[in-house]
């Protein structure tokens, strides 16, 4: 069903973040192929409700990886075999929240492992709001996605 394989550091950072209760959303184009959406995409965005230099450190090292909080201009990241697509954003445009964007979050088992997911209604909203031309050429593809995974639901009413 999904376009994403994990690498088994991916997965055992999945299932650190989960062992840690850390709550995070995978968002941008990674959402949207596991909400369905055909396409491809170089990496994992993951948004975290809070960046808790602590926690993350612990689950990165339990996937074999590192974490680096980042100072000035260098953004807080994950890296380490294995973890190199994986990307830590700070924010996300035309977003609530993330506690909001929380609550309206699906949840997938993905290779095995409990993964949390930006709904692909707000991907869109997202890239939208970007205004990105590599977004911008996404979203006949997203939008026609989305239309599909709408008219499915109101199927299985």
């Amino acid at each position: 069903m999904f376009d994403i394989v994990l690498t088994a550091a991916e997965r055992s950072l999945f299932e650190a973040l989960d062992a840690l209760g850390v709550r995070y959303l995978i968002v941008g184009m990674g959402a949207a192929l596991i909400e369905g959406a055909p396409g491809t995409t170089q990496d994992l965005d993951l948004w975290f409700g809070r960046i808790d230099d602590g926690q993350l450190r612990e689950a990165a090292r339990r996937a074999g990886g590192f974490y680096t909080a980042g100072f000035g201009l260098q953004p807080p990241a994950l890296g380490g075999e294995g973890l190199d697509r994986v990307d830590v954003e700070l924010t996300a445009s035309g977003l609530e929240s993330f506690e909001r964007e929380f609550q309206g979050a699906r949840e997938y088992v993905l290779d095995g492992v409990r993964v949390t997911v930006l709904p692909l209604e707000r991907v869109i909203a997202s890239k939208r709001a970007a205004k990105r031309p590599k977004d911008a050429a996404q979203m006949p593809v997203l939008e026609a996605a989305l239309a599909a995974q709408r008219a499915r639901r109101k199927e299985d009413r």
